[in-house]
């Protein structure tokens, strides 16, 4: 038996996605911001990666550490209300082969200079719901994050979530099969399901909303 070594690329880990992030309108040159995570062998192997700056726009907004991935502040004023963004790149520092390229794909970081909403860990949810499920039983846990206040005085407030049909009407409209619990953002059937009945859905399609 014969083998191989297989050098992969590094993946990032980071999570969730889109990556993003927040930057006060005023703070001191070199304030950290967010940390690239990569891992060699498509995530499964070392840490013993470079992180290098493709490129931020505006060119000259931040930097990133090589060694560590921690973006800082390279400005002492970000305009409010604007998105800037990281293209930033992982490398391997120990391939196999030095001559087959080990980088990895680019990722992008988007900061926001003021305060933002949360963000889902997920941005969709895929779930089968068998037909004798019981009501009350659970069938999701939805989560999403908050990022910090840009003013460290200030503290936000607890999240609270909700679940409605997803239509095109205006008004939000709740779902008559589904509910969610607004503090834990975990979803319950309160219907029984029928998939035999053919004037009652059998696809539920459903936004969470904070």
């Amino acid at each position: 038996m014969e083998v191989l070594d297989v050098d992969e690329p590094p993946t990032f880990l980071n999570g969730p996605k889109p990556y993003q992030a927040v930057v006060a309108y005023d703070q001191p040159i070199g304030m950290h911001i967010y940390k690239f995570v990569a891992r060699d062998e498509a995530g499964d192997g070392d840490d013993n990666v470079e992180y290098r700056l493709i490129n931020t726009e505006p060119r000259g907004a931040f930097t990133v550490d090589p060694v560590s991935g921690v973006v800082q502040t390279a400005l002492k004023h970000y305009k409010p209300g604007e998105t800037y963004r990281i293209f930033v790149q992982a490398r391997d520092r120990t391939p196999t082969d030095p001559e087959i390229s080990q980088d990895s794909e680019v990722a992008v970081l988007e900061v926001f200079a003021g305060d933002r909403a949360p963000q889902f860990v997920e941005q969709q949810y895929t779930v089968l719901v068998p037909e004798n499920t019981e009501i009350g039983s659970s069938i999701i846990a939805i989560r999403a994050e908050c990022f910090k206040p840009i003013d460290k005085r200030r503290s936000k407030g607890k999240l609270s979530y909700q679940l409605y049909l997803d239509t095109s009407l205006i008004e939000r409209e709740l779902s008559s099969y589904f509910t969610i619990d607004t503090e834990s953002g975990l979803v319950q059937l309160i219907k029984a399901l029928d998939y035999d009945d053919d004037t009652l859905p059998k696809h539920h399609q459903l936004k969470a909303g904070i």
